[in-house]
């Protein structure tokens, strides 16, 4: 939402563009000394009636100690409660209205939990259901709503008093005696009866759109507190709480571990952010809240869509086999129901029935970065701490039932048994059965993945999981290479085959291998005499390192190549590799990988792969290549990351020696044979046929005009992730693996983050700054957009620019200077690229439009430090890029009400970010 804010604004900016880019490209120097202190405010309160727009979009509220303190329902309801700031101020002035008299910033909601029963789980019904109009009409009703047309009274020292607009008591008789016709079905909006002994769920929110900003601003750090209690007692209901029914399935902190940041992974109780603000909703960040009004009371109002052979058409809210299915008894699925709704955009592209359709969420066309099948990624009760917060954090192994399991698995009609995919079920017209053979350990095991992670503890049985460990790599006066290794198989040191001449299984039981990436540096072009920072494994086809099977090694025939000696008692081989086939002589900042792996035998193809986690050691002596990505961040959206068919997991330190500066795409070397030949899945031909509509692929020559960009991991990342929101989304076309061919289209690419969340992956902010790279030249590599050579230049065919990849680094290279390279991977505005190239970028034609294929200028030209970044966006600097990117970012810890200026969202706007 805020990257659309903000596109928007910067639209309107534009016209501005010639002053801009003057503005922006003269900028220089570092910050002005600290001004003199202003005028104190008051220190006791903060008045949100009379701060500034930007302070009320960056005020961090206390998620502690803001509470609700009191709620009695007599009549409507009463509830008194606290908001404070982080620092600890009371804030008033929180009463504003919109023109029909409701509270701009502020709602409330209230909900029963109503008790599972008969396998059925526990949920939650709104009473918030009804209309209620300040204009003397009638109250009409309507899906879960909140109420802000009540009483609010200051009662100072950041306490207030609400009193509700709708009396709960009375809901029932009113919606009663309301007349329904069409799809509005009383029977949708549940049993409103007031029942003071059920737990109940009041929300007080406090944030969203601030009035009369444009373009809109949102509080960043909007706060939901959450109040569980007993109306008949009084009593708070807590996961500690004797004999009453709590319902807490899903923590908030996890969902922001992929939309956001969650903050300390150690501290359960800190939220983090992500919900609100890479959501929809501004204002509502919270699960507990969202479950209250996206209840099976969303059915209310919707028409019912059936399928036609397994596809639906138009808009889609409420599902089932017949129109005339009754939501509240039949089999049908409520898209809008919080379970139904995140299972589905969740499971993606992996539903069975195609054309869903929810409120231009367009299911099927989701991709979703891990396995649908790790529900642990959403709901954990396995420890006590996880135990603490979502006592009912194991519901998806212990209490099956239809509404849940049928949201994913939709090939299943439980009322008539029908399997569209597979076997018939057993009709099931309620869910008191489903546990009979959807035992917990059934389920565990039916939603286990093939590779053991941290939510995933647990491959499917009889699989082995293997952990790879390097201890050392060496090289003698005679560039010999010793490699100390050690592979684990269920947590037990392995004994490798026996060497023999003509080997071909390295482990019993087992076909492939894993396999050795040798990668190095050495000087190139750019470098002079200097090592480049970056692996560019100078003399290899499109510089990559070269890689040696461990069962290469176990076959005594090819001695000349080298051996495998060992184990000694620790397990511990020796992988001696032979100075013709190890490192070039000259070779520095060399590194040893072990990647790629072992396949059972007599297991089903897609689980037999044992994908295991690269691991990577410099040699001795050697120096280090810098580390950027911390893996473990990856984890939180991807778990652990599967690249090349899972021939490179996890260790992104392994990523950068292929993905490195001299790489490029492929696509263009396709020869004619192989596309005309090609079987293109239906996806793939709808993105080409996307890209060119006269797409053929039997035209002669065609590959030669598919685009050619960086392959250099971080432009690729950055360009992936930057997916749909870059000006001209990245085209990648792969000749590869093997004999298939790859496509990678950016515009099918939604990043679940906030773009400029560079911590999301990023070890520190400080690694991501173009300080890092000055402080790195002239070392440091720039990045190769299109691979050329003096004849693909001449004669472009697939022969030549076959022949440009083997000689890589050439002098006719498009490239692109590093610190610019990561930048406009993102922002490739053409404002943006216009601030670049007065500031040296040098991005030759593609300055003026796509950057497909003509990116950058020849080598040869490039000087070895033209780039002006570091004077506006170095650390401290006016435009500090770890200043700009984290402007729209909410806070973790407390931090001042006045940060995040307006001109600096102006600079920012400006570059459309």
């Amino acid at each position: 939402m805020q990257d659309k804010l903000l596109k928007r604004f910067s639209g309107f900016l534009i016209a501005s563009t010639a002053a801009a880019a003057l503005l922006l490209g003269g900028c220089e120097g570092d910050r002005g000394p600290r001004g003199a202190q202003g005028p104190a405010g008051t220190g006791v309160f903060t008045n949100l009636s009379s701060s500034t727009a930007d302070q009320q979009a960056n005020i961090t509220f206390d998620q502690q100690n803001s509470t609700v303190n009191s709620v009695t329902i007599q009549s409507p309801p009463v509830v008194t409660f606290t908001l404070k700031t982080a620092s600890g101020q009371p804030v008033e002035g929180i009463g504003r209205r919109n023109a029909s008299g409701q509270l701009n910033n502020l709602a409330f909601t209230l909900a029963k939990l109503v008790p599972a029963s008969n396998g059925t789980p526990s949920h939650w019904v709104s009473y918030i259901v009804t209309t209620f109009p300040t204009d003397g009409s009638a109250p009409a009703a309507t899906r879960p709503t909140r109420d802000r047309e009540g009483t609010l009274v200051y009662l100072g020292n950041g306490q207030y008093r609400y009193t509700f607009a709708r009396d709960i008591k009375l809901i029932q008789s009113q919606v009663n005696a309301m007349t329904f016709t069409g799809n509005n079905r009383r029977n949708d909006l549940g049993d409103l009866t007031y029942d003071p002994n059920l737990t109940h769920r009041l929300v007080v929110e406090y944030g969203g759109t601030i009035p009369n900003t444009t373009p809109s601003l949102i509080y960043k750090n909007s706060i939901n507190i959450v109040y569980d209690f007993i109306p008949a007692t009084g009593a708070r209901v807590t996961s500690s709480t004797t004999g009453a029914a709590e319902r807490n399935i899903v923590l908030t902190k996890y969902c922001n571990e992929c939309h956001g940041n969650p903050g300390d992974p150690s501290d359960l109780n800190q939220q983090g952010w992500g919900l609100g603000i890479t959501t929809p909703h501004a204002g509502r960040v919270d699960t507990r809240y969202c479950v209250l009004c996206h209840t099976s009371q969303r059915a209310y109002g919707r028409a019912i869509s059936t399928p036609t052979a397994g596809a639906f058409t138009g808009n889609t809210y409420v599902t089932a086999a017949t129109t005339t299915a009754d939501p509240s008894t039949d089999e049908v699925q409520i898209l809008g129901e919080f379970v139904t709704l995140i299972h589905k955009i969740h499971m993606g592209s992996n539903l069975t029935e195609t054309g869903y359709n929810y409120a231009g969420i367009h299911f099927n066309e989701t991709g979703y970065p891990q396995s649908a099948g790790l529900c642990r990624k959403c709901h954990r009760a396995e420890t006590p701490q996880q135990l603490a917060v979502t006592p009912q954090g194991d519901n998806w192994r212990t209490m099956p039932n239809r509404k849940a399991c049928g949201s994913c698995h939709d090939n299943i009609n439980f009322a008539t048994g029908t399997n569209t995919t597979g076997a018939a079920h057993p009709v099931y017209l309620n869910d008191a059965s489903c546990n009979a053979c959807h035992t917990p350990t059934a389920i565990t095991e039916s939603h286990a993945q093939a590779l053991v992670s941290p939510l995933n503890p647990a491959a499917p049985a009889g699989l082995t999981s293997f952990e790879y460990q390097l201890s050392s790599a060496t090289v003698d006066s005679s560039n010999n290479l010793t490699i100390k290794f050690r592979i684990l198989g269920n947590g037990t040191p392995i004994t490798l085959a026996t060497p023999a001449p003509g080997l071909t299984t390295a482990l019993p039981g087992f076909t492939g291998s894993p396999s050795f990436i040798l990668a190095y540096a050495k000087p190139q072009f750019e470098t002079g005499t200097a090592v480049p920072a970056d692996y560019n494994n100078l003399g290899k086809v499109a510089a990559q390192p070269d890689t040696i099977s461990i069962t290469t090694l176990l076959n005594t025939n090819n001695a000349a190549i080298g051996a495998i000696t060992g184990p000694d008692s620790s397990g511990v081989y020796t992988a001696t590799i032979n100075s013709a086939s190890a490192f070039p002589a000259g070779a520095q900042m060399r590194a040893v990988a072990m990647q790629s792996y072992f396949t059972q035998t007599g297991f089903d193809p897609s689980i037999a792969g044992r994908h295991t986690k690269a691991v990577i050691i410099p040699v001795t002596g050697d120096a280090v290549r810098r580390t950027v990505v911390d893996p473990d961040k990856c984890r939180n959206c991807h778990e652990f990351f599967e690249a090349h068919g899972g021939q490179r997991v996890y260790q992104t330190q392994v990523c950068v020696t292929c993905h490195n500066p001299n790489l490029t795409t492929s696509g263009r070397t396709i020869s004619d044979a192989k596309l005309a030949g090609f079987a293109f899945t239906p996806i793939q031909l709808g993105i080409l046929t996307t890209w060119d509509p006269a797409f053929n692929k039997a035209t002669p020559g065609y590959a030669l005009t598919f685009p050619e960009f960086s392959n250099n991991f971080k432009d690729l990342i950055h360009g992936i992730h930057a997916g749909d929101t870059r000006t001209n989304p990245i085209r990648d076309v792969r000749n590869g693996p093997g004999t298939g061919i790859t496509l990678i289209a950016g515009e099918e690419i939604a990043f679940p983050n906030m773009l400029g969340n560079c911590d999301a992956c990023h070890i520190t902010q400080q690694s991501y700054t173009p300080d890092v790279i000055e402080a790195l030249r002239p070392r440091v590599l720039p990045s190769t957009e299109v691979t050329r050579s003096a004849a693909s230049v001449a004669t472009p065919t697939t022969a030549t620019l076959t022949a440009a990849r083997t000689t890589v680094p050439n002098p006719e290279d498009l490239v692109v200077a590093p610190v610019t390279a990561a930048c406009v991977a993102c922002h490739d505005t053409p404002l943006a690229k216009a601030h670049m190239n007065a500031n040296g970028a040098q991005l030759g034609a593609a300055l003026a439009g796509p950057s497909y294929t003509n990116m950058g200028v020849a080598r040869s030209t490039l000087p070895s430090a033209t780039e002006q970044c570091t004077l506006c966006h170095g650390q401290g600097r006016v435009a500090d890029v770890i200043i700009m990117h984290g402007q729209n970012r909410p806070a973790l810890v407390p931090t001042s009400v006045n940060t995040g200026s307006s001109a600096a969202r102006m600079v920012k706007l400006l570059l459309n970010w």
